[in-house]
């Protein structure tokens, strides 16, 4: 390949290794549009040599005039820096090739525009057939976030009165989950107590047991008296035993029915059982 010397001092010793160097194609223009420099990489990627380059208009490497000017009109759009801009270039036997370009306006010391440099990227455009596929996992991650929040939900049951029913393996990210959804529905509700039912769930890490702790407090600390259903089936009491000293006046219960009863009574309401 002829080696053809850089115009301007901007573009010689090391910058110009430097750039010479770089993987991806790297273009530079006067303030008319002329191209002053181009790696390698650039002359590798429209198939030209230096010599076929420099000299000429930054349009003739685009795949037409349209193009260089969109680029341009991003370029003066967004303050004189664009990232990942994609456009279409046009080697020397005409092939067309995609390229996501991160360009950047040059200017002196006067503030006063010189030229532009830009750096091109070749990239393989998504296929109808790739781009249904990553349509169709965006859809996978929003049912998968409904089923999170299905497996957790929070609901009012009677005015003053929520509960949290916890379903499957409860992990530190779901329990965070858990826990600022139930904390926002306390805020909102305006919850005088609040019955979590942890009696089908399943506690995956030994974390969790200290964030349940962790969720109580903030419950109270909130303003909300806490009762807690069905402790000893999830395995976790052993765990929770020493961390629950200073929570004042923690509820727990084995059954669902006897924690109803008790959050109904920390609301004021009594259930009388008919007689006969």
């Amino acid at each position: 390949m002829e080696k053809v010397k850089p115009t301007g001092k901007a573009t010689g010793g090391y910058l110009e290794a430097l750039l010479q160097s770089c993987p991806d194609a790297v273009i530079a223009i006067d303030a008319k549009g002329i191209i002053t420099f181009v790696n390698k990489a650039a002359c590798d990627l429209v198939v030209c040599e230096m010599r076929d380059l420099v000299g000429k208009s930054i349009v003739t490497v685009y795949e037409n005039e349209k193009d260089a000017r969109e680029t341009n009109r991003k370029l003066h759009l967004s303050g004189g820096v664009i990232h990942l801009h994609e456009s279409k270039l046009k080697t020397k036997t005409g092939k067309i090739i995609p390229v996501r370009i991160s360009a950047a306006h040059l200017k002196d010391s006067a503030g006063n525009y010189i030229g532009g440099v830009g750096f091109f990227q070749a990239y393989r455009p998504w296929t109808a057939a790739e781009t249904g596929m990553q349509e169709y996992c965006k859809e996978l991650e929003d049912r998968l976030e409904e089923w999170e929040e299905l497996g957790s939900p929070v609901f009012e049951i009677w005015p003053g009165l929520s509960m949290a029913v916890v379903v499957g393996r409860l992990d530190s990210l779901r329990f965070e989950r858990l826990k600022r959804s139930l904390l926002d529905h306390i805020r909102t509700y305006k919850t005088r107590a609040a019955l979590i039912d942890l009696s089908t769930a399943i506690a995956g890490e030994a974390e969790v047991a200290v964030q349940i702790v962790k969720m109580i407090r903030m419950v109270q600390l909130v303003g909300a008296k806490c009762v807690v259903v069905g402790i000893e089936s999830t395995m976790m009491a052993e765990s929770m035993e020493p961390l629950v000293a200073d929570i004042a006046s923690l509820n727990t219960y084995s059954s669902l029915e006897a924690g109803l009863e008790a959050a109904l009574s920390a609301i004021g309401i009594e259930i009388c059982k008919k007689k006969g």
